[in-house]
């Protein structure tokens, strides 16, 4: 029955630049899966008539159009009532919504302020949703020969709701084009580019890279993309990580740590805590993470991880030597098997002769193995900290591998 999707984005901190859109990305990759390719998206501000507008001219036959964002129980949330007036609808309270809001609310222990109450006022004509990971309702309103749905813009909220929602629309997934995903660590993407350029052209192959700090995806589609799949991975063998769209290099390194039996140690210093963060969002990471320290300082590194006075006045902080005996000092004091570290200049100050902007050391120990590895690396403070933290598990992945 519907055969593509459009996506209206409403929040006035999407268009400031406060808060980073995640929904875009995640919505485009999912419907496409499923069938529904996304072929319009805009991002509005929290302003009715504009909102109207939006979901107005996205809506054409066939079309699923997505909504996210203004549909919680204040004053400035003002989605729904712009979806209604889009359509010239009035908004009631549902008891079936007026439900749900209840049971949440109960669940999460905030009592029932009048407030909350809003989020059950739904256009008529539309169908509540129970939220799995919020309070306020999805809603579902078939207009015409399209369907419009709204959902919270919190990512948790709308990713939870997305399926659900779909199914009440009368969604049927199909079968899309087959995409293969490859994701690599440690390549920059135009020298992948130029690596895989006459692979590519034998299996009638167009490759799309996906470049983010540290890592690359490429994907691709057709008749040629099995082999053409097979043929990257043997060519690039370790810094592949992952054939699966969605799957992170913490959860791949995560099994290989499982299956060795081994626990991992990290110690910080130009990341912050980077490495650690994406380790902890793998759910049962506590199986195969013993945790990390982040030694800022110099005193720290020295008084917490054993690294060598002289070590830091001969080779300094950003060294191999210093790399190493954090990657020792970690291992040492929390007993785990395998240690990563991590120690660099991440700008925009800090360079030094022959150490400029970007220059990164990362250290791994593992078993008797110990080895450290120099990166240079490019852009703003923020990607050359995560191209570090993705090069350090990249090197312990590789060691495992």
């Amino acid at each position: 029955m519907f055969s593509e999707a459009a996506l209206v984005l409403v929040g006035d901190e999407l268009l400031s630049g406060r808060t980073r859109d995640v929904n875009l990305h995640r919505f485009s990759g999912l419907l496409a899966e499923i069938g529904l390719p996304v072929v319009l998206a805009k991002v509005v501000r929290d302003v009715p008539r504009e909102i109207s507008a939006a979901v107005r001219d996205s809506l054409a036959d066939k079309r699923v159009v997505i909504v996210t964002g203004g549909m919680g129980p204040t004053d400035d949330d003002l989605t729904v009532r712009a979806v209604a007036d889009a359509f010239n609808l009035s908004l009631f309270r549902s008891p079936v919504a007026e439900e749900m809001v209840r049971k949440k609310q109960h669940e999460y222990g905030l009592g029932l302020p009048l407030s909350a109450f809003k989020q059950a006022d739904i256009p008529e004509g539309a169908s509540p949703v129970l939220n799995p990971a919020g309070i306020a309702p999805g809603i579902v309103l078939p207009v015409g020969k399209g369907v419009v749905i709204c959902m919270p813009g919190v990512p948790a909220e709308s990713s939870a709701l997305l399926m659900p929602c779909l199914r009440e629309a009368g969604v049927q997934p199909r079968r899309a084009k087959q995409v293969r995903f490859i994701r690599t660590w440690g390549l920059k993407e135009n020298n992948l580019f130029d690596a895989l350029r006459d692979l590519a052209k034998k299996n009638n192959i167009i490759p799309a890279f996906l470049p983010s700090p540290g890592r690359v995806d490429i994907k691709v589609s057709g008749i040629g993309a099995d082999v053409f799949c097979r043929g990257v991975t043997e060519k690039l063998g370790n810094r592949v990580y992952s054939t699966l769209r969605d799957e992170t290099l913490e959860e791949v390194l995560g099994r290989k740590l499982i299956s060795s039996g081994y626990f991992l140690a990290t110690a910080e210093s130009c990341t912050g805590g980077g490495i650690g963060r994406g380790i902890t969002a793998v759910a049962g990471a506590s199986s195969w993470y013993s945790g990390g320290v982040i030694t800022y300082s110099d005193d720290l590194k020295t008084g917490l991880l054993g690294v060598k006075k002289e070590t830091l006045e001969v080779h300094g902080a950003v060294s191999k030597q210093t790399a190493l005996e954090m990657a020792r000092g970690v291992r040492r004091i929390t007993g785990a098997d395998c240690s990563l570290s991590v120690t660099g200049i991440a700008g925009p100050a800090g360079a030094t002769d022959g150490k400029p902007v970007g220059t990164v050391w990362t250290a791994v120990c593992c078993g008797e193995v110990e080895r450290a590895y120099l990166w240079r690396l490019g852009g703003d403070r923020e990607s050359i900290r995560d191209g570090a933290c993705a090069r350090a598990l990249g090197t312990l992945f590789e060691l495992l591998s």
